[in-house]
């Protein structure tokens, strides 16, 4: 603990001085970073996080979720201080950096799920490990369940599922899934937008904060048998080069600089880093999930 704490100083003297050379626009930084102009929905959580740290903070190695209530740009601090590897380099992409992250996640595949779901799930791509061994915080679970059901009764109002599948506006693969059982969930907007998307999730909810950049957009289906549910997807991206998933020309074409952790993700991915892998995930109404490669 105490070297991780020697580490963490260290990384938060150097963040702090990266962030004044690029004028307060990294994650948690001045006053022109967006996370900091959007301090009031952070201070509204704060409570909230703390209660969460003092029950998870005596849980064992290895449980899932461990860390997750510090947040993500914590988390994202602590799996690459834990590797040996600077946050810095990581955010500039640099490869010594990134392989060292990589290798120590890629024998430690179990520690993975310690973290925030989208933590874990980047370090799988990253670690090349996919869902081996991979788990998912029941607090997580029981929240994606309650999404999945959320959908599925927007779905039974019979005017809007006949406009989903017949819409001209949707993907014919759209009404095909829809006719399979199959139902579309999405995260994006939040809860006291003017104009709130109909289809999506609000981000600003519960545990959706690790669902939005993890599963994202995905499809559910009936568990045979059971109340449970099923998602069989792939983690990849179409930023991505060509060779790992994306499309031609996006990962070389595109350019910016990173602000989020999800942003450093995005910057890895475009420059061929990691492995895209297949999941299939079963949820159960109590917030056990069961998670295997494809």
């Amino acid at each position: 603990m105490e070297l991780f704490q020697g580490l963490l100083n260290k990384i938060k003297k150097g963040y702090s001085e990266a962030d004044k050379r690029l004028g307060g626009w990294l994650p948690g930084g001045g006053t022109a970073s967006p996370i900091t102009t959007a301090s009031q929905r952070a201070q509204r959580d704060y409570n909230e996080k703390i209660r969460r740290r003092i029950e998870t903070r005596d849980l064992p190695p290895g449980t899932p979720g461990r860390f997750a209530p510090q947040g993500q740009v914590m988390n994202a601090l602590r799996a690459t201080a834990v590797a040996g590897a600077n946050p810095i380099g990581l955010l500039l992409a640099n490869k010594k950096d990134v392989e060292k992250v990589s290798s120590f996640y890629k024998k430690r595949p179990n520690l993975q799920n310690e973290y925030d779901l989208n933590t874990n799930m980047m370090l799988r791509y990253l670690s090349g490990t996919g869902a081996e061994g991979m788990q998912v915080d029941p607090r997580v679970g029981r929240q994606l369940y309650s999404d999945i059901q959320e959908q599925e009764k927007l779905f039974q109002d019979p005017e809007y599922r006949q406009y989903q599948i017949n819409s001209p506006n949707n993907p014919a693969y759209m009404g095909q899934n829809i006719l399979r059982g199959k139902i579309p969930v999405y995260y994006g907007g939040i809860s006291d937008s003017p104009s709130p998307h109909k289809a999506q999730l609000p981000i600003d909810k519960g545990e959706r904060w690790q669902l939005r950049h993890s599963l994202g957009s995905f499809w559910s289906k009936p568990l045979a048998g059971s109340q449970g549910r099923t998602i069989d997807e792939q983690y990849d991206f179409s930023y991505a080069p060509e060779n790992k998933g994306g499309f031609k020309g996006v990962a070389e074409s595109s350019f910016f600089l990173p602000i989020s952790p999800a942003d450093i993700g995005r910057k890895l991915v475009q420059q061929g880093y990691g492995t895209p892998f297949k999941y299939s995930m079963n949820v159960q109404p109590g917030g056990e999930v069961t998670v295997r490669g494809r």
